[in-house]
């Protein structure tokens, strides 16, 4: 299918604009609003994966402009000589083989494997692999801009350490495979510290260890601008997360993010294995956060946890960065499934000073297959998932939930909900097929509503909108099977 213009499609948007405005001063319906809205926000998500396609394009363009810099590598050696003598803007081309040793990257250089790789998402199959015994196999300073890894792979010879630190401005790896150990995991794949990163098509696999967090993919400063996009990313605790440790100070925060066509998974078999395993999602603090048309699987219990599909609570993990927030969040068409309880949704920090949460959409997701004894329940010590579709602490604002689908058995609440004065604001829940429950709508000072009734609900937020019907549709637009 031809690609629209990106120009066109944000004209479109801002007439879509323009009429919720018409349709708003005319006394229009909110269904009218909301159906304009979602066409401008289609439109401008449209517009944007237009651009960084179009990016990634222009990146194999100027490499194919560059064929005099070309510089041909072989196993035996020294990738870090040929990065250090290379001009700048250089390709190197590795021959296919293991190069071992740490690599430092300060310039513009692309290194890219003897043939391009096949179209579509990479898989295990690599035939160059990146390794070393350091603490990052490969290392991205800031100075660097302009950086390429093309059919990469990355391993890690120590458990503990991570495949790369990725600085500097405009980074893309295209198509790149990340794993590590089966036997034994590793901590972390790849940490984004940098701005206007693309992950395009990557691999990752065995990123897990036992009583340890890890993650895929993740950071927790410094971060400005990352798309994601068509990944499998099998591992971690959390499998992609942001937040996790403070933030030298606000405007560090990690932001502008993007994931998009991807899969962040476990592989069940590690529960048996000693893994710490808690959820594929977690935003701790972040601003400007958009996913879209996922398959999230695989919550789990380690150190508390509620084996929740999706963690968005604000976190001051050290307790030295009082800053710490989330704001404009906007996840859609997500498939969840596998789990002990569906979202956790904190406002502010409940254990240090934080900043909130304020401003978190969630609409077209699906939350199915939740029950607290799954895999991920620990029955010698009595410990399980929480069993709650969706709880609720720390007074988060602005929240949006709205067209999902709930499937579980055995399970606690639909909607778990802190009393004053933690109880979310300006809350709106609409359309959501749902799943029956022990208490339904549940208030900790112990009222309660059953589904759809919500009496106790507005009684605690008198602000609440709520159109929760008994034959709500759900969700739509997920991906499936």
């Amino acid at each position: 299918m031809t690609q629209q213009n990106p120009l066109t499609l944000l004209d479109e948007a801002t007439r879509d604009i323009l009429e919720v405005r018409d349709a708003i001063a005319r006394g229009g319906s909110t269904d009218e609003a909301i159906t304009l809205i979602d066409q401008a926000q289609a439109n401008l998500d449209d517009a944007v994966g237009s651009i960084n396609t179009a990016q990634v394009h222009l990146h194999d363009a100027k490499a194919l402009l560059r064929p005099t810099n070309v510089i041909d590598v072989t196993p035996g050696q020294s990738v870090q000589a040929a990065i250090d003598s290379a001009p700048v803007g250089a390709t190197l081309r590795l021959a296919a083989g293991t190069y071992d040793g740490a690599l430092v990257i300060r310039k513009s250089v692309t290194l890219t494997g003897p043939n391009p790789p096949p179209p579509g998402t990479a898989t295990e199959s690599c035939p160059v692999w990146l390794t070393a015994y350091a603490e990052q196999s490969v290392l991205v300073t800031p100075e660097a801009s302009d950086v390429a890894f093309v059919g990469i792979g990355f391993k890690q010879q120590y458990p503990d350490y991570e495949l790369a630190l990725l600085q500097g401005n405009h980074l893309l790896l295209d198509r790149c495979v990340g794993l590590g150990d089966p036997a034994n995991g590793l901590r972390r794949g790849w940490r984004v510290e940098g701005k206007n990163i693309t992950v395009s098509g990557c691999y990752m696999n065995n990123i897990w260890r036992p009583g340890r967090d890890t993650v895929c993919i993740g950071s927790w400063q410094d971060l400005d601008g990352l798309l994601v996009e068509h990944c499998y990313l099998c591992g971690g605790a959390e499998t992609v997360m942001f937040g996790g440790a403070d933030s030298p100070s606000a405007d560090r925060i990690c932001k502008n993010i993007k994931i998009t066509n991807c899969t962040l998974t476990k592989d069940p078999a590690w529960y048996g294995m000693g893994a710490q395993i808690k959820t594929p999602f977690e935003l701790k603090s972040a601003k400007h956060v958009y996913m879209a048309d996922c398959v999230l699987e695989w919550g789990g219990i380690a150190e508390g946890q509620g084996a929740y599909l999706m963690v968005i609570t604000v976190r001051n993990q050290d307790g030295t960065a009082p800053w710490e927030c989330i704001e404009d969040v906007v996840i859609e068409r997500c498939a969840c499934r596998h789990g002990g309880g569906g979202m956790n949704i904190l406002g502010h920090d409940d254990l240090q000073p934080s900043g909130g949460l304020v401003g978190l959409t969630v609409r077209n997701c699906s939350f199915v297959d939740l029950n607290p004894d799954g895999p991920w329940a620990n029955h010698t010590e009595g410990w399980y998932g929480h069993g709650r579709g969706v709880m609720f602490n720390g007074k988060p604002q602005q929240v949006t939930l709205e067209a999902l689908t709930m499937e579980g058995v055995s399970m606690n609440s639909l909607g778990s909900f802190a009393n004053t004065p933690n109880q979310p604001v300006g809350l709106t829940m609409r359309n959501w097929k749902y799943f029956t429950s022990d208490y339904g709508w549940k208030i900790d000072d112990g009222r309660m509503d059953v589904p759809p009734a919500c009496d106790n609900l507005k009684q605690l937020m008198p602000d609440l909108v709520y159109e929760i019907t008994g034959s709500d549709p759900g969700a739509a637009g997920y991906p499936q099977g």
